[in-house]
């Protein structure tokens, strides 16, 4: 297929309708990612071995259920299924609305500049009480890969260079802006910040390639 003549389309698809079978899925998304962000600080030395068995037996039924429901594997996985499932907004691992190793990181393109919030939880811990830093530039990564699509085209990641001027620190909202620098060739640049309300907690440049012959075309 060819790229779309609106390239955000790659991210966006234009919103996949939130019909009842969506809402459901995300709906169980969302409960499995709480159940990592619990999971993750469970006290050893203060919960009882049998009720640690007890949750883990919990797990691998719902395990075992998802493993026998159909797949999307069966068309080739999610980056290939339908224009609902392909797009990143949907599969991302890092914004994803159907992917529970997505972080919460919420992207919207408006005109000029992309945006993004996200409010890190205790699963995504580094330093104590702050975000790991491959979170910080991976974050950083999927805004400004949504924010290339203002160029009309769409590349590879070639180089990403973050500045980590403050730790972001965990249940706090961090807010992200990135925008379209210029465009030199096949060299597509963007820069990013990061902000806890007034405070600049990093900065980040980024140049994607776009290929010659794109991978999208079949």
């Amino acid at each position: 297929m060819s790229l779309p003549s609106d390239p955000s389309q790659i991210y966006l698809g234009g919103e996949p309708v939130e019909d009842e079978g969506r809402a459901a899925k995300h709906r169980l998304i969302r409960e499995v990612k709480r159940s990592i962000d619990h999971s993750a600080l469970l006290d050893v030395g203060a919960n009882e071995t049998d009720d640690l068995n007890a949750f883990a037996d919990e797990a691998q039924a719902l395990a075992d259920h998802l493993e026998r429901a159909p797949s999307l594997r069966a068309v080739g996985g999610a980056a290939v299924a339908g224009p609902a499932d392909a797009v990143l907004a949907e599969r991302s691992p890092i914004s994803g609305r159907s992917n529970p190793l997505a972080s919460p990181l919420h992207l919207e393109m408006t005109e000029g500049i992309t945006r993004a919030w996200a409010v890190w939880t205790d699963a995504y811990e580094g330093p104590p009480g702050c975000l790991h830093g491959g979170f910080v530039a991976a974050a950083f990564d999927d805004l400004m890969g949504l924010a290339q699509m203002a160029s009309g085209k769409a590349g590879f990641t070639g180089t990403l260079t973050v500045k980590m001027l403050k730790p972001t620190p965990l249940n706090k909202r961090i807010d992200y802006e990135a925008w379209l620098d210029h465009v030199d060739g096949r060299k597509i640049w963007c820069r990013a910040t990061a902000r806890h309300g007034d405070e600049l907690l990093g900065e980040a440049e980024i140049v994607f390639i776009s290929p010659r012959a794109p991978f999208w075309e079949g």
